[in-house]
């Protein structure tokens, strides 16, 4: 089979890309379609979206999926494909319509005399006539044909009828060829004599079923020799008479039509694009389609060398002979996947083996139709790389971790560290990339176990076989290691747990010269070591908490304390961390006595001493004198301001050793503020006041209170301004309010009162007097004692405490 490519795509509104095939050798109309049903989908149909496309690309006449009736359809009406014809672009005059034909005569005749002047009868008949010449002739032969519309006059018998067929562009063998289906009648007319002065003549015509009624019913009446469709017409000419022998054979057959009517026809696609109906056994090019093959292919069950390939079967399956599989990259394979006679169908499945790990491959799956590739299936795929060897955690540190393994077989990107922390995920989860075969993780936790999963990777996420080992990271060290100074007879010390994870401490206490500086502790060094000391020069005990004592220690001593955060059941160390530590003389027993301006301090001790260093502090406002030395046993500190929380810290002396400072705290006598005021509204009051004259330029605290003895109510605000407020208030209302400045139990109010202001309304009482002594209700005096009852009453009642007032009502006539 020989297959033009035409390198037209269409997408449809149904999403399907068509494909165009030109084919030779030529074939019928319906060998063409069944050959496109087979290895395609159809004869082309042509719409207006694709014909532009088409047109461009042919070199010659087509067969295209277009036949006069399909189905029993309405004539071109409808494509092979079952498609509604939308467009046409036919040739001018075609389709031929099926029209009635007009009948002429064909004859070959021998004439001996001259053809004279034609004189009939008063009978008018509807004929054709053809008159003969001179010339005789020989029987009608065959013409030649050379090409198509050429005529051999040379040849023909008849003047007229070779007119006739140069006018319709056709042979007397094209007659003669397209009347073979008709019915053919052949008519003689008698001898006519008549008589006139010219010689006898005798003439044969072929009439077509022409009525004798004395008129004339079509044609129009000539002199001479007559053409198609004339008629002879007119009066009888009495006394002529033709004599002549002329012996004639002649049939009726139609007229010969330029644009033949074809009853099966099938359309032809010409090569300049217009449409011309064609008999449909006549051979001719075609042009198949086939809407491309978009199905899918499908991997599965990718290991380090195999995979599995699925994929959908192709369009008109009976006629697909194999598919075809090609692999490229390092291994290219090819594999032809055929019917199995076992099965009955065409397996859609191959296993393909031998491939190289951590290696992208290439598919391409051909549907092999008729010895054609249909569109191929891509896909793209990666082995599995291979797992690493030997994975080794060289080294961990509290942040960090180093690891080395050995390079898999086959390819790879890069590796995939995979950090995940066994205690809790939430505290580290994470995957790094690493590109060689060494890496250090950081970012880590101190103090927890890891699980470091390494697995080689191709194409950002595909793995292969992990490889894990797990250690712990060595525990960070402790915070805010400090001694407690309890007593000068044991050491007491604590600190803040490390950062991170820890399953207990170890700790040693060593006693040192005065002189020594506690910088450096290592528990791993030697007797002989030259650092400040080594694990063997002190008792080294395990510690399940943070705070540790030992007791029995000489006052006034040095030690050296080193502390360590214990992790992976206190087998893994981290880093010891030093202090100083001492026993000290007894700290002295310290009491502080406030004044609004000073502050007295006094101690006890049974201890020996020096001296004692002496010094007072405050956050309330910018006071640092220096340290006093102080020998006797108090001290009074002056110029103080009032209200102030004040710090006392009394050290002893002895030699280069200090003690532990006695250390408390009082507020000097506060005294009250300097003024007060409030401003009030219907339902809320706002304060404002002075810091008193003894405080200034301190920041001290203020409690502010409001009370009210009607409602019972109370509220209080702490704060260290000098203005507050109070809302949700009751209108009306008389509020006590207390401001204090804040010092312990010391306070001395200052006080204000604030009304709120009323919404005020008016209750009328009507009062009902009744008495036996008439007119009694009506004196003045009665009314005024009733009066002053009432607002008695009313006094009693309210007090200051809301806002009231009483009076006598008008009345309509104005008497109270």
């Amino acid at each position: 089979m020989n297959t033009l490519w035409l390198p037209l795509l269409l997408s449809s509104v149904i999403w399907a890309e068509e494909q165009y095939f030109p084919q030779l050798p030529n074939a019928t109309w319906d060998d063409a379609r069944l050959y496109c049903q087979s290895c395609f989908k159809e004869l082309m149909t042509i719409t207006c979206s694709n014909v532009h496309l088409i047109v461009k690309n042919l070199s010659s006449d087509y067969w295209v999926g277009l036949r006069r009736s399909y189905n029993g359809s309405f004539p071109w009406a409808e494509w092979s494909n079952g498609d509604p014809v939308t467009y046409q672009n036919w040739y001018p005059g075609h389709p031929v319509p099926n029209k009635e034909k007009k009948l002429i005569p064909i004859c070959s005749s021998t004439t001996e005399s001259p053809l004279s002047t034609l004189i009939t009868t008063t009978t008018s008949t509807l004929m054709t006539s053809l008159e003969t010449s001179t010339v005789t002739s020989a029987p009608v032969t065959s013409p030649k044909t050379s090409t198509i519309f050429q005529t051999e006059k040379a040849e023909d018998t008849c003047p007229i009828l070779t007119d006739i067929l140069d006018c319709l562009n056709m042979t007397c063998y094209d007659l003669e060829s397209a009347m073979t289906m008709c019915n053919r009648t052949t008519t003689v007319t008698p001898k006519t004599t008549t008589y006139n002065t010219a010689p006898e003549v005798t003439t044969f015509s072929t009439t077509f079923n022409a009525a004798t009624n004395g008129t004339t019913t079509e044609g129009a009446t000539t002199e001479g020799p007559t053409t198609e469709g004339a008629t002879t017409e007119g009066p009888t000419t009495e006394g002529a008479t033709t004599e002549s022998t002329t012996t004639s054979n002649c049939i009726s057959e139609p007229a010969p039509d330029p644009e033949q009517y074809i009853e099966d026809a099938c359309v032809v696609l010409l090569s300049f694009g217009m449409w011309k109906e064609e008999d449909c056994n006549k051979s001719l090019p075609y042009i198949c389609y086939e809407e491309r093959f978009f199905g899918q292919i499908y991997v599965s069950d990718v290991n380090t060398s195999a995979a599995n390939l699925s994929w959908t079967e192709g369009p008109g399956a009976e006629n697909i002979s194999h598919y075809r599989v090609e692999i490229t990259e390092d291994n290219n394979q090819t594999f032809n996947q055929t019917f199995n006679q076992t099965f009955f169908q065409t397996e859609l499945f191959e296993h393909i083996q031998n491939l190289t790990a951590g290696t992208l491959y290439r598919v391409q799956m051909f549907p092999v139709k008729c010895g054609r590739d249909l569109n191929p299936q891509n896909i793209s795929f990666y082995t599995q790389p291979s797992d690493v060897q030997n994975l080794t955690i060289v080294g961990m540190t509290n942040v960090s971790a180093n690891l080395k393994w050995r390079n898999p077989e086959g390819n790879h990107d890069f590796y995939s560290v995979h950090v995940e922390c066994k205690l809790n995920k939430s505290i580290h989860d994470k995957v790094e990339k690493c590109p060689s075969e060494e890496c250090t993780i950081k970012n880590l936790a101190p103090g927890y176990e890891y699980e470091f999963t390494v697995k080689a990777v191709v194409n950002e996420t595909f793995g292969g076989v992990p490889s894990s080992a797990s250690d712990y990271t060595k525990p960070s060290t402790v915070t805010n290691l400090k001694q407690s100074y309890k007593d000068s007879t044991f050491i007491k010390a604590s600190w803040e747990p490390p950062e991170g994870g820890y399953s207990g401490y170890r700790y040693c206490l060593k006693k040192v010269d005065y002189s020594h500086k506690c910088t450096y502790c290592n528990i791993i060094t030697s007797s002989s070591s030259t650092t400040d000391f080594s694990i063997t020069d002190c008792n080294i005990v395990n510690a399940t908490t943070n705070v540790i004592t030992e007791t029995d220690k000489p006052d006034g001593s040095k030690f050296c304390l080193c502390v360590a955060a214990l992790t992976n059941n206190d087998i893994i160390s981290g880093e010891m961390v030093p202090i100083p530590a001492y026993t000290l003389p007894k700290t002295v027993n310290l009491s502080l006595e406030p004044g609004s301006d000073n502050m007295t301090a006094r101690w006890e001790t049974d201890v020996k001493y020096e001296y004692f260093k002496v010094m007072i502090t405050t956050d309330a406002y910018p006071y640092n004198p220096l340290p006093l030395r102080i020998t006797e046993l108090n001290y009074t500190f002056e110029k103080l301001k009032a209200g102030v929380n004040y710090t006392v810290s009394v050290y002893t002396v002895s030699g280069d050793l200090i003690s532990v400072p006695a250390i408390e705290s009082k507020y000097t006598k506060p005294t009250k503020p300097a003024w007060v005021n409030a401003i009030a509204s219907k339902k809320s009051i706002d304060v404002y006041w002075g810091a008193p004259f003894a405080s200034q330029g301190v920041t001290i605290n203020y409690t502010v209170e409001y009370y009210t003895a009607f409602w019972n109510k109370s509220d209080q605000i702490y704060t260290n301004g000098t203005s507050t407020n109070f809302t949700g208030l009751n209108p009306g209302t008389r509020y006590d309010i207390n401001v204090r400045v804040v010092a312990d139990d010391l306070s001395e109010p200052a006080t204000y009162h604030a009304y709120t202001v009323p919404e005020k309304r008016t209750l009328v009482l009507t009062m009902l007097c009744s008495s036996e002594t008439a007119l009694h209700c009506d004196k003045t005096d009665t009314r005024k004692e009733l009066f002053d009852k009432l607002k008695n009453i009313t006094h009693i009642k309210f007090e200051n405490k809301v806002h009231w007032n009483l009076s006598w009502a008008k009345t309509k006539d104005n008497v109270l």
